[in-house]
């Protein structure tokens, strides 16, 4: 039945095209009016019905011979649409490519420069190798055509042909017309000619760039427009004057493009002005502070979008002069109704132009945001004064009052990061800070524990522990409250707190401290937090005098960091200067990767086509075995790595085998609305990687792997979940990738059978978090 219905609509598609090809042998080329007054053929609708019916997947081959002839007409709109669909489909009829062969070749000695400059535009699109020498001359004709659009045209198409065959290009002279055509009275056709010259000469660093191209291109910059200005600026940065003087006269040239209306000339221009000044140390600091006023500008006048530009620009200036912007900390203010994105990198400018004379003025004006509506701006202005206090002592007291202050407010985001930025002041400056430490008790129930500020709350409680009479009460209703705490470094911060309060007040923490062991030692708990757990738990047996010492010894180190995460790109500033790097923060060839058809990365494996497609290439290597199981305690490597040809090869040779199930009925969440990329979170949190991932029928799959750190055993797993019915079902495969059989492997697979159980566990609490 199905197949009676693809061979209908198959027929049917066949007549379509057949009426469409006999439609346009009996239109003629009288010209008519159509319902919008426009002059037009018969065939020109005809045709644009061929070009929907192609869009639409359907086979219209057959009509090439009769569209070609279509093609020689004086309707440019006709012919512009014959030239599409013959640039479509010239691969499929190559032996008909030869008919619009000619076609282009009579268009392109037509009279009209329009339709020359298409018949140039659209010939190289056919890849027709046979006509790749008649290109090659015809292209040399059109760049020295009698009109600027055919030979702006022309240079487009050198760049065309260049990538369908790279030797006719390099091997004729069409190098030396295009540096000759730089020499055009059009400035739309010398910007062409550099963008042909850099393309074609990529791999040799682009087109060279000698004193008389520089000093020539300059003398007509301004006849460019603005797009074309910025396109000659960077291509003249590769310019190294051979003098002083000529630095200068270049300078000289360019000063009344800092103050061009379009802030990527002012960019372009300033970047050059930086790179001129690397060579004349004693006038560095004059060429910034030179281009700080038109950066100024542009962060008061221009978009949001430019401003954030600006910033990103701004940033990099100050990792080349830090005081160049210090006596202009008020432009950095926030402005009304300004995006949050653009505070945010304003805070980060006022955090390096600080200085002891602006700190006070500045950190006031960003107090002013913390208890604005927007909480990451909140946060942020906190980390900001917290950095300028790191790094101008005197008014690190000062920020200490007004953090004080906003503790009253009340208010849970604020108090959690204060509470995370005063444990670094407290680690930066303990006699300082200490005293404040007394009002924890009061704000400890607004603190978001689940955050970065829980850690932080027990270890600054723990430093005024003696101090504090309700320290021990507040641990122990954490302790009582533990299963709301699942974060492993909040556990581990309450295991060393816990100690350190027994340590100085033993009789109130003896039994919290023995329940909160007996919670921490559980089999299924996560190991660092067992591992840590015994790890205090014999130091205190072993000798509780040493374990005192070791608590109480050093206890804070300096934590000041005064650079931002985008130290390693801005030291690179200059070759990424006013190009999309600055606002990525990161180097182009970190993101600027040519992508390979059908190959995506997962991790530092690379896959040859979609996850589902190894799921069922791993499905054919799958025997199902039993073995009995012990137990014993060991470390997931954090650094495994396996490519999928070893994976299957292990999978084929592990002899240890393990199939079992688990089920997740006992939540009353619903697992429907997990996603992959949540299921692949867990495991990886965890150190479990994954190989492939797709889903199998009613069952999302995974193929993953793991190492134990010590004895290298492997542990290979196909895991089939089914988050309708909540069960997963599990094949599990132990070895060694040396093959060592003489390690017994039985006590490996009760260790892995009971983390991936674990692991599948917490799925339900992804719900119903």
């Amino acid at each position: 039945m199905a197949s009676g219905k693809v061979s209908f609509l198959s027929q049917q598609q066949n007549r379509e095209v057949a009426e469409l090809g006999l439609r346009l042998k009996e239109a003629s080329e009288n010209v008519t009016i159509n319902h919008m007054g426009a002059q037009q053929t018969a065939k020109r609708p005809i045709i644009k019905k061929v070009l929907e019916t192609m869009a639409a997947g359907i086979d219209v081959s057959s009509l090439f011979g009769d569209v070609v002839k279509a093609a020689s007409t004086k309707d440019l709109v006709q012919k512009k649409l014959a030239y599409m669909y013959i640039s479509t489909q010239a691969e499929q009829n190559s032996d008909l490519v030869i008919l619009a062969v000619n076609t282009f070749r009579n268009d392109l000695q037509n009279e009209n420069p329009f339709v020359r400059g298409l018949a140039l535009l659209i010939s190289p699109q056919i890849r027709f190798m046979d006509y790749v020498p008649y290109m090659v001359e015809s292209l040399s004709h059109a760049l020295i055509d009698s009109s600027a659009y055919v030979r702006k045209t022309a240079l487009i198409s050198c760049i065309k042909l260049f990538h369908l065959s790279p030797k006719h290009v390099l091997d004729a002279s069409l190098i030396d017309q295009l540096y000759n055509t730089l020499r055009d009275r059009d400035p739309e056709v010398v910007a062409n000619s550099i963008i042909a010259l850099n393309s074609i000469l990529h791999s040799e660093g682009g087109m060279t760039v000698d004193t008389n191209i520089t000093h020539y291109l300059l003398q007509r910059l301004r006849e460019f427009n603005e797009w074309h200005q910025c396109l000659v600026l960077d291509t003249l940065i590769r310019y190294k004057p051979s003098n002083e003087d000529e630095n200068f006269d270049i300078m000289n040239l360019l000063d009344d493009q800092l103050k061009h209306h379009n802030s990527g000339v002012q960019l372009a221009t300033i970047k050059i002005f930086i790179k001129l000044a690397e060579g004349i140390p004693e006038i560095q600091e004059d060429v910034y502070k030179r281009v700080k006023d038109p950066m100024l500008t542009l962060l008061s006048f221009g978009s949001p979008e430019i401003v954030y530009s600006c910033l990103e620009h701004i940033i990099v200036l100050m990792r080349l002069s830090r005081q160049l912007f210090q006596e202009d900390y008020k432009h950095f203010y926030r402005r009304f109704k300004e995006p949050s994105f653009v505070t945010l990198r304003k805070l980060e400018v006022l955090e390096g132009i600080a200085t002891k004379t602006s700190s006070k003025d500045i950190i006031n004006e960003i107090s002013g945001y913390i208890t604005g509506i927007d909480k990451v701006i909140a946060q942020k202005s906190i980390e900001s004064i917290a950095k300028i206090s790191f790094r101008i002592e005197n008014v690190l007291s000062y920020s200490l009052e007004i953090f004080m202050k906003l503790l009253g407010t009340g208010i849970d985001n604020i108090i959690s990061s204060i509470i995370t930025v005063l444990e670094e002041f407290m680690n930066e400056s303990p006699e300082k800070v200490g005293s404040s430490l007394s009002v924890l008790p009061s704000v400890w129930t607004s603190i978001d524990l689940s955050s970065q500020a829980g850690p932080a709350f027990l270890n600054l409680l723990t430093t005024v522990g003696c101090q504090i009479p309700e320290a021990p009460y507040i641990v122990e209703s954490l302790i009582d409250d533990l299963e709301n705490y699942p974060a492993t470094s909040f556990r581990i911060q309450l295991l060393n707190s816990t100690v350190t309060l027994f340590l100085h007040r033993p009789a109130e923490c003896r039994g919290m401290l023995a329940k909160l062991f007996k919670y921490s030692i559980d089999p299924n708990e996560n190991l660092d937090i067992r591992e840590r757990t015994l790890f205090l738990y014999r130091l205190l047996h072993k000798d509780i005098k040493k374990a005192k010492e070791i608590f109480t010894y050093q206890r804070y180190a300096s934590k000041k960091n005064l650079n931002n995460n985008n130290t390693k790109m801005r030291d690179k500033h200059l070759p990424e200067f006013n190009t999309i790097s600055i606002l990525y923060g990161n180097n182009s060839e970190q993101f600027l990767v040519e992508p390979i058809p059908g190959i995506f990365t997962k991790g530092k494996d690379e896959f040859l086509s979609s996850p589902a497609h190894h799921i069922s290439e791993f499905d054919e290597l799958i025997s199902l075995q039993t073995q009995n199981m012990t137990k014993d305690g060991f470390t997931l490597s954090t650094t495994v790595s396996i490519e999928a040809k070893k994976f299957k090869t292990y999978w084929e040779n592990f002899t240890e085998n393990y199939e079992f199930e688990v089920s997740l009925l006992d939540s009353s969440a619903s697992l429907m609305s997990l996603t992959l990329d949540d299921i692949e979170t867990v495991f990886e949190e965890n150190n479990m990687m994954i190989m492939a991932s797709g889903s199998s029928g009613d069952y999302l799959k995974f193929f993953l792997y793991a190492q134990e750190a010590n004895s290298g055993i492997l542990m290979l797993c196909e895991l089939k979940l089914n988050l309708n019915s909540k069960l997963a079902k599990i094949n599990m495969k132990i070895g060694h990738e040396t093959q060592k059989m003489n390690l017994s492997l039985s006590k490996y697979t009760e260790y892995f059978s009971q983390y991936l159980t674990r692991y599948m566990k917490e799925l339900t609490g992804l719900v119903t978090t």
